[in-house]
Protein backbone atom coordinates (compact mmCIF):
# COMPACT_ATOMS: atom_id res chain seq x y z
CA UNK A 1 0.00 0.00 0.00
CA UNK A 2 1.29 3.45 -0.87
CA UNK A 3 1.38 6.32 1.59
CA UNK A 4 1.54 10.09 1.47
CA UNK A 5 4.62 11.22 3.40
CA UNK A 6 5.87 14.76 3.98
CA UNK A 7 9.32 16.00 4.91
CA UNK A 8 7.77 17.45 8.09
CA UNK A 9 7.04 14.00 9.58
CA UNK A 10 3.42 13.46 8.54
CA UNK A 11 2.26 10.24 6.94
CA UNK A 12 -1.20 9.29 5.67
CA UNK A 13 -1.86 5.59 5.12
CA UNK A 14 -3.05 6.01 1.53
CA UNK A 15 -2.02 7.83 -1.60
CA UNK A 16 -5.67 8.41 -2.62
CA UNK A 17 -7.63 10.51 -0.13
CA UNK A 18 -11.34 10.17 -0.91
CA UNK A 19 -14.56 11.46 0.70
CA UNK A 20 -16.15 9.11 3.27
CA UNK A 21 -12.89 7.19 3.76
CA UNK A 22 -11.17 6.90 7.11
CA UNK A 23 -7.45 7.63 6.97
CA UNK A 24 -4.76 7.02 9.55
CA UNK A 25 -2.48 9.98 10.16
CA UNK A 26 0.94 9.37 11.68
CA UNK A 27 2.74 12.37 13.14
CA UNK A 28 6.48 12.56 13.87
CA UNK A 29 6.75 16.32 13.44
CA UNK A 30 7.95 19.26 15.48
CA UNK A 31 5.75 18.71 18.56
CA UNK A 32 6.61 15.02 18.75
CA UNK A 33 10.31 15.80 18.35
CA UNK A 34 10.01 18.42 21.12
CA UNK A 35 8.79 15.84 23.64
CA UNK A 36 5.03 16.47 23.67
CA UNK A 37 3.10 13.99 25.78
CA UNK A 38 -0.23 14.70 24.08
CA UNK A 39 -0.84 15.74 20.49
CA UNK A 40 -4.16 16.55 18.85
CA UNK A 41 -4.92 16.30 15.14
CA UNK A 42 -6.89 19.38 14.05
CA UNK A 43 -8.34 18.65 10.63
CA UNK A 44 -11.10 19.48 8.21
CA UNK A 45 -11.93 19.81 4.56
CA UNK A 46 -12.09 22.89 2.39
CA UNK A 47 -12.76 24.10 -1.10
CA UNK A 48 -10.42 27.09 -0.78
CA UNK A 49 -9.31 28.55 2.56
CA UNK A 50 -12.54 28.05 4.52
CA UNK A 51 -12.34 24.96 6.71
CA UNK A 52 -15.49 22.91 7.30
CA UNK A 53 -16.27 19.71 9.19
CA UNK A 54 -13.46 20.52 11.62
CA UNK A 55 -12.40 17.72 13.94
CA UNK A 56 -10.05 17.78 16.96
CA UNK A 57 -8.83 14.25 17.54
CA UNK A 58 -6.57 13.16 20.37
CA UNK A 59 -3.73 11.15 18.88
CA UNK A 60 -2.37 7.97 20.45
CA UNK A 61 1.29 8.02 21.40
CA UNK A 62 2.79 4.89 19.82
CA UNK A 63 6.45 5.61 20.56
CA UNK A 64 8.56 8.33 22.17
CA UNK A 65 8.28 10.56 19.10
CA UNK A 66 5.32 9.20 17.12
CA UNK A 67 1.56 9.70 17.35
CA UNK A 68 -1.34 8.21 15.35
CA UNK A 69 -5.02 9.01 14.83
CA UNK A 70 -7.80 8.19 12.40
CA UNK A 71 -9.92 10.83 10.68
CA UNK A 72 -13.01 10.65 8.48
CA UNK A 73 -12.56 12.48 5.18
CA UNK A 74 -15.48 14.78 4.39
CA UNK A 75 -16.50 16.28 1.05
CA UNK A 76 -14.28 19.04 -0.25
CA UNK A 77 -11.29 19.70 -2.44
CA UNK A 78 -8.62 19.60 0.25
CA UNK A 79 -7.93 17.74 3.51
CA UNK A 80 -6.32 20.29 5.84
CA UNK A 81 -4.40 19.30 8.95
CA UNK A 82 -2.34 20.85 11.70
CA UNK A 83 -1.35 19.68 15.16
CA UNK A 84 -1.29 21.05 18.71
CA UNK A 85 -0.13 19.90 22.11
CA UNK A 86 -1.67 20.43 25.57
CA UNK A 87 0.27 23.67 26.04
CA UNK A 88 -1.39 25.13 22.89
CA UNK A 89 1.83 24.94 20.86
CA UNK A 90 0.90 24.47 17.20
CA UNK A 91 2.59 22.80 14.25
CA UNK A 92 0.70 24.41 11.40
CA UNK A 93 3.40 24.54 8.73
CA UNK A 94 4.29 28.16 9.57
CA UNK A 95 0.63 29.20 9.26
CA UNK A 96 0.03 27.46 5.92
CA UNK A 97 -1.27 24.18 7.41
CA UNK A 98 -0.63 20.84 5.76
CA UNK A 99 -2.93 20.46 2.77
CA UNK A 100 -3.67 17.27 0.83
CA UNK A 101 -5.89 16.93 -2.23
CA UNK A 102 -9.15 14.99 -1.88
CA UNK A 103 -9.86 12.91 -4.99
CA UNK A 104 -13.35 12.28 -6.39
Amino acid sequence: MKHITTEQGIQINTDRIKPSNVVEVTYKGLLAQSGADDVFLHCGSSDLNEWKDVQDIRMVKVSEDQFKAQALIQDGTFFNVCFRDNAQNWDNNAGSNYIFTILD
